[in-house]
C-alpha cells in the first residue's frame, strides 16, 4: 500500500523529498495500526483482551482522537473529489444509510467520501485522515447532539442543510491543506 500511496501522492513530481517519503510511511503505519486495533475491537471481547491487545486498542483510540495526524496530497485529493461529487443539492442524499454503491446517483456526505476515497486511492480507508477531519468538523458543529454515526446522523439531521453538509468537506479540506503545507516546508 505504501508504494501505491507514494506513487499516487508524487505523480508528476520530479523527486519526492525525504519529508514526503517519511510522511507516507507514517500514514501507512498509522492506518495499519488502526486497522489492527479495529480488528481486535470487533473480534475480542474487552474482558478477554491480553496486554498487547489492550495496548493496541489504546494506541488506536489515541490515533482516532488525534487532530494532528499526518496528511498527504491524497487526503487533499479525496476531499476535492468528494466536494466535486456532492456538487449540487439535487445529488445530495438526505437519507444516508451508509450503504454506498459506485452507480449511485445521489450521495450523502459519507458516500461522497467513500466514493472519493476509492477513486483516489483505489480502496476505501474508513479512518484515513481526510475522513477523520470531516468527522472532527461534524463533531465541533454538532456539540450536544447524540449521534451514533457522526457522518450519517449529521447528514440526516433536519438542522443540516446542503450548504452545511458541503461545507464540512470544504472545512476539512482547509485543515488538511494547512497541515500539508506545514508538514514539509521547503
Amino acid at each position: 500500500m505504501l508504494t501505491s500511496l507514494f506513487a499516487a501522492a508524487t505523480l508528476g513530481a520530479a523527486a519526492p523529498s525525504a519529508c514526503l517519503v517519511e510522511i507516507e510511511r507514517a500514514i501507512a503505519s498509522e492506518l495499519a495500526t488502526i486497522q489492527a486495533g479495529m480488528q481486535v475491537y470487533a473480534s475480542v471481547p474487552p474482558d478477554e483482551r491480553d496486554d498487547r491487545q489492550r495496548a493496541l486498542m489504546a494506541e488506536t483510540m489515541a490515533l482516532l482522537g488525534a487532530r494532528e495526524r499526518p496528511v498527504s496530497r491524497l487526503d487533499l485529493e479525496i476531499l476535492d473529489r468528494a466536494f466535486a461529487i456532492l456538487d449540487s443539492e439535487a445529488v445530495w442524499d438526505r437519507a444516508d444509510d451508509r450503504v454506498c454503491n459506485p452507480d449511485d446517483t445521489s450521495w450523502s456526505i459519507f458516500c461522497a467520501l467513500h466514493q472519493a476515497s476509492i477513486e483516489v486511492t483505489g480502496e476505501y480507508e474508513h479512518r484515513r485522515t481526510a475522513l477523520q477531519e470531516v468527522r472532527f468538523i461534524i463533531q465541533d458543529r454538532s456539540e450536544g447532539r447524540d449521534y451514533a454515526h457522526r457522518m450519517m446522523d449529521y447528514n440526516n439531521d433536519p438542522e443540516t442543510d446542503f450548504a452545511a453538509a458541503r461545507s464540512t468537506i470544504a472545512s476539512a479540506r482547509s485543515v488538511v491543506a494547512d497541515r500539508l503545507a506545514a508538514q514539509c516546508p521547503e
